[in-house]
């Protein structure tokens, strides 16, 4: 079995029983020890499913799903020792495919393991993105443009994803900072450095217009390209 699954979780421990469990099942996997270690193995690893906790240091669960859900509908197994319905809740309508409750049982983990991976597999193929000129895949965050795989950063394949997804619409600076850098982080000038990364490898001909366009005084938008 190839199927990759990326274990998200400061108690190694518990990180550690969970993959043990999971590799004995034949899956291939991954852990972290904290969120932005999980969201940049995430981006590496490619998983087809995620186990993730919501309590740890740097980033939390919470903004690790939303992360993840900006980009691809990779499932997510929220796996945390916080159970309250309101909780559970905002798991689920945060886009989880499932929430388990610490302490768990091993055998019913690898059970929701399986049917979240299976429910994946039979949804409709609305994981990626194409037109005349781009295809991007997000659950194996692979691009590729005029047929040739482009090399992007994590932020990169992040800030291109959310201007697809909104194809034709003007996208904001603080609505681009708040999805690609986080409440906080970053700024105008690193926001221009980035498209300008992206439009250097995403225009393959100088006679041809950017594919994103600046909208002087709102934003950006990803213009899709006839042909």
């Amino acid at each position: 079995m190839d199927t990759k699954v990326l274990v998200i979780d400061d108690e190694e421990s518990l990180a550690a029983l969970v993959k043990a469990v999971l590799e004995g099942e034949g899956y291939k996997v991954a852990k972290a020890a904290d969120g932005k270690e999980g969201l940049k193995a995430f981006y590496t690893f490619r998983p087809e499913l995620v186990v993730l906790d919501v309590l740890m240091p740097a980033m939390d669960g919470w903004q690790v799903l939303e992360r993840i859900r900006e980009v691809s509908e990779t499932p997510v197994i929220m796996l945390t020792a916080l159970g309250q319905e309101h909780q559970i809740v905002k798991g689920l309508k945060g886009g989880a495919a499932d929430y388990m409750v610490k302490p768990f049982r091993t055998a019913e983990l690898v059970a929701r393991v399986e049917a979240a991976l299976r429910k994946s597999h039979a949804a409709p193929d609305s994981n990626d993105y194409h037109d005349a000129a781009l295809r991007v895949d997000f659950p194996r965050h692979e691009v590729y443009f005029r047929g040739e795989r482009l090399d992007l950063s994590p932020r990169e394949f992040r800030l291109l994803g959310v201007l697809v997804k909104n194809a034709g619409k003007v996208m904001t600076a603080t609505n681009l900072l708040d999805q690609c850098w986080g409440e906080g982080e970053g700024g105008a000038e690193s926001l221009r450095v980035y498209i300008g990364y992206l439009r250097k490898k995403l225009l393959d001909d100088a006679r041809r217009p950017s594919v994103i366009e600046t909208v002087r005084e709102f934003g950006y938008r990803y213009c899709p390209p006839s042909g």
